[in-house]
């Protein structure tokens, strides 16, 4: 896949070695631990391998990306839509109306973002549904469990296991 066009949205005329380096072993391995420095380019780093696996005909969250704060959501938010995909991105986070996020879900977007307490707030509501979820997206896990979603994130973990 050719990212010139997402990159110059950026103004970035290539990756930088942590990015090729997920690039390279996100597309050769199911599960991919990705450390590097805040300001470095994780986000770019686990957002553009996933591109590939998007389906623009599947109509489901085809990708959970977790994190521990609205900031953090609302920022991968950002960032996605600024890639300039055709794709859907929602986020849901405590503090956001729970009205608007059940509404976003009706007509699910391919890519979520959310803390785990507001995501398995909507798991056990059934406003979300993870059946054909293929990507899972821990950002950030240490702090999630640092900040207490160990229950929730099992719970989440749990049900976007997809049995293929």
């Amino acid at each position: 896949m050719d990212y010139t066009s997402i990159l110059a949205n950026f103004t970035i005329t290539e990756l930088n070695e942590m990015q090729k380096a997920s690039l390279d072993a996100i597309t050769k391995n199911n599960d991919v631990i990705l450390v590097a420095p805040t300001g470095s380019g994780k986000t770019l780093g686990f957002l553009l391998p996933m591109l590939p696996f998007l389906d623009a005909n599947n109509m489901q969250v085809q990708v959970l990306i977790l994190v521990p704060t609205r900031e953090l959501a609302i920022q991968i938010e950002k960032v996605f839509k600024q890639m300039g995909t055709q794709f859907k991105i929602n986020c849901c986070y405590g503090g956001h109306s729970v009205g608007i996020e059940e509404n976003n879900l009706k007509q699910p977007p391919a890519v979520l973002v959310g803390t785990p307490g507001r995501i398995a707030h909507h798991l056990r509501r059934k406003s979300l549904e993870l059946n054909l979820t293929h990507t899972l997206i821990l950002d950030e896990f240490d702090k999630s469990l640092e900040f207490g979603f160990k229950d929730e994130m099992e719970y989440i973990i749990g049900k976007s296991s997809n049995p293929k």
